[in-house]
């Protein structure tokens, strides 16, 4: 597995636990709002880490930690993700993932074999084939959307713990789309405002929603 970066200990990326967290190099994304081109564009990429340097650090201090974090990029592309994530099991670590719901085949093999206590689904945008696919870069066809939605069934009807996310941001998403998603995802559903520091396309001009409206989208039921 290409893992592009690793971060020892995290309070934030495992509600209620202490946690690594773990990115993977590649995308079949090209969300222009994205934070970690990096992770995304083949001309960004820098070294990947050993995976015995990352184990390594795992063992010796899988006392103080509860869980490990893979995150991207998009983890799901890469065919030894379950191998990865059974070694970490081993060490009596929970694991959470973050998916963009692209693959449920792999998503279907990891929940069988208990491989995950978390999965984060992130949803660009409405359920709308056009609006996604334009929200997503171009990337993805008839087929690809429909496992996407498999995804979001198979996530639902899991005993897994889970939660669907997305990123708001002004100019691509308005506050009644955002609504509607909040009403179709119940209680398990977060939204995380953008940030403009980093983008992965700068024309754009994207925004974030301002601090009032965030808040109060935040709030709504």
């Amino acid at each position: 597995m290409r893992i592009a970066g690793f971060k020892k200990q995290s309070l934030i990326d495992y509600p209620g636990n202490i946690s690594s967290v773990i990115f993977t190099q590649g995308c079949n994304f090209r969300c222009g709002f994205c934070h970690n081109p990096n992770l995304v564009i083949p001309q960004k990429f820098g070294n990947t880490f050993n995976e015995k340097r990352i184990f390594d650090y795992l063992i010796k201090y899988k006392e103080l930690l509860d869980a490990v974090c893979i995150t991207g990029g998009e983890p799901t592309i890469h065919a030894d993700l379950p191998i990865f994530i059974a070694k970490i099991k081993e060490l009596d670590l929970k694991t959470k993932l973050d998916s963009n719901g692209t693959n449920p085949y792999m998503l279907q093999y990891l929940f069988e074999n208990d491989l995950v206590d978390f999965i984060a689904m992130d949803i660009k945008h409405i359920l709308e084939i056009k609006i996604y696919n334009q929200t997503v870069g171009n990337y993805i066809n008839k087929k690809k959307f429909s496992k996407i939605l498999d995804s979001i069934n198979l996530i639902i009807n899991s005993k897994i713990n889970y939660e669907f996310r997305t990123t708001i941001t002004k100019g691509i998403h308005s506050k009644e789309e955002i609504i509607t998603l909040k009403k179709q995802f119940g209680a398990n559903y977060k939204i995380q405002n953008f940030n403009p520091e980093i983008v992965l396309n700068s024309k754009l001009k994207l925004e974030p929603f301002s601090e009032s409206d965030y808040k109060e989208l935040k709030s709504m039921q």
